[in-house]
């Protein structure tokens, strides 16, 4: 909740940051409220930048200024680097706030991808139904009693006789329950492939994702699962991958503003300096011209 009041602050302060890539889905949802979004400001940095640039080089023209131009490129030059350094150290002292850790985080899987059998539409003969039906029972007893790797094998058998969406999805549960979210996944995106809207599949997703870290995409897969059917299991789960995402939202927002604010001091500095040279290189004139006779 803290993490949200300080990102709707934020926001506040600087609507224009709704533009961001990373802030696209609130975004998005502010807009379906009928809410109007503050366009993205230009930067004008450099053109203000290149005016100076312009501006000196006008002022550089001449045998008397190329002396100062020469002197004053090595002072340039160390400024600038001056300049790198502060925003590099500033860089260093304001890094990212680190994510809470999460000690649920699964490590990816990468076994080779399991058997998905037959194409369905197939003729089913009566045999391999009564087989199918034998392996989807000894599947389920495997997984009630904690046996996932053997409930895998059987939903395998099933597949190669009679695939169909809520196999998958099962099998994708047990691959999850054995710590293999990507498996769980890949089995899930093929349920899905012939049902979008198998609520099995999505929430078994869902919740493989958030074991992978990937907190917003886990939330696609939680709400549209929790709409078609609602299970208080997932609940749970839900409300931590809000919370997580919101978390994220808020640290995106804090180190842009964080960011534009360095930018903008940065900005501020140049044309400091440029103003600074160009006020110099006046007063440099303006002394070498009053030393010059006032006629030929």
């Amino acid at each position: 909740a803290s993490a949200l009041k300080k990102l709707i602050s934020t926001l506040k302060e600087q609507p224009e940051l709704l533009n961001e890539p990373s802030l696209a889905f609130f975004k998005d949802y502010l807009t379906s409220l009928g809410a109007t979004i503050p366009a993205a400001k230009a930067a004008h940095t450099h053109g203000h930048d290149s005016a100076h640039d312009s501006h000196e080089h006008k002022h550089g023209s001449g045998c008397c200024a190329h002396e100062h131009e020469s002197h004053d490129h090595g002072h340039d030059s160390h400024s600038h680097g001056h300049g790198h350094d502060k925003e590099q150290h500033g860089s260093e002292d304001e890094e990212e706030e680190p994510e809470e850790e999460d000690p649920e985080l699964m490590a990816p899987d990468s076994d080779p991808p399991a058997e998905v059998g037959v194409a369905a539409g197939g003729e089913v003969s009566d045999a391999d139904m009564d087989k199918a039906g034998e392996m989807k029972m000894a599947a389920a007893e495997a997984a009630s009693g904690g046996d996932y790797a053997k409930a895998v094998e059987c939903y395998t058998s099933v597949l190669k006789l009679m695939p169909s969406p809520l196999v998958f999805a099962k099998r994708g549960d047990c691959f999850l329950k054995l710590k293999k979210p990507n498996a769980a996944i890949r089995d899930c995106d093929k349920a899905l492939e012939s049902n979008p809207d198998s609520a099995k599949a999505l929430k078994v997703r869902g919740m493989a994702k958030r074991y992978l870290g990937d907190y917003e995409a886990a939330q696609k897969d939680l709400a549209l699962a929790q709409r078609i059917d609602y299970d208080d299991a997932v609940d749970g789960i839900q409300r931590f991958v809000i919370k997580r995402c919101a978390d994220r939202q808020a640290r995106a927002v804090k180190q842009k503003a964080k960011e534009a604010e360095r930018a903008a001091k940065a900005a501020a500095r140049r044309r400091e300096e440029a103003r600074r040279e160009y006020e110099k290189q006046k007063e440099e004139e303006a002394a070498g011209g009053g030393g010059m006779p006032g006629g030929m």
